[in-house]
């Protein structure tokens, strides 16, 4: 019988968790395809909607027309890095921004956060490393304003 009473509170749970995500936009900016698409799946088993950009410049564009709730960014994009992404979006209003880099550089992620990165993580990365960090940022950014960033108003 505790059996169920278990099962039941983790079934709850996931609903909940599945349902906190469900309206959650992610924009995944990264170039190489194969990488992002096990990002893409994994984040939507978590229950995300992703919004998939190849380049800097069409990740911009997307975060300009859509309601984007979080960015996960590969630093080194041809024709532009997560350093110059952060410099050409860089408002109030921009949702927050978790940088992924193949490169184990301190300078990159000091520079990143310094410059308004939420955090940095090496690649390969791990589902629970991601997870957490995907988490914290989306739940700083409710914190802040009681409501998702990037959400554009109804013109």
């Amino acid at each position: 019988q505790d059996w169920h009473l278990i099962s039941k509170a983790r079934l709850v749970y996931m609903i909940n968790m599945a349902n906190t995500y469900s309206r959650k936009n992610i924009l995944l900016v990264e170039d190489n395809r194969s990488f992002r698409e096990s990002l893409k799946k994994l984040l939507q088993k978590e229950g995300f909607q992703i919004l998939e950009a190849e380049s800097g410049v069409d990740g911009m564009e997307l975060l300009k027309k859509e309601r984007i709730d979080l960015v996960i960014l590969d630093y080194y994009l041809g024709g532009m890095n997560g350093l110059q992404f952060l410099e050409k979006t860089k408002n109030p209003d921009r949702p927050p921004v978790i940088i992924l880099t193949a490169f184990g550089d301190w300078g990159i992620y000091s520079e990143v956060v310094a410059r308004g990165a939420k955090d940095c993580l090496l690649k390969p990365v791990k589902r629970k490393e991601l997870m957490a960090v995907v988490e914290a940022a989306l739940a700083d950014t409710n914190r802040n304003d009681g409501e998702s960033r990037g959400e554009k108003a109804a013109s």
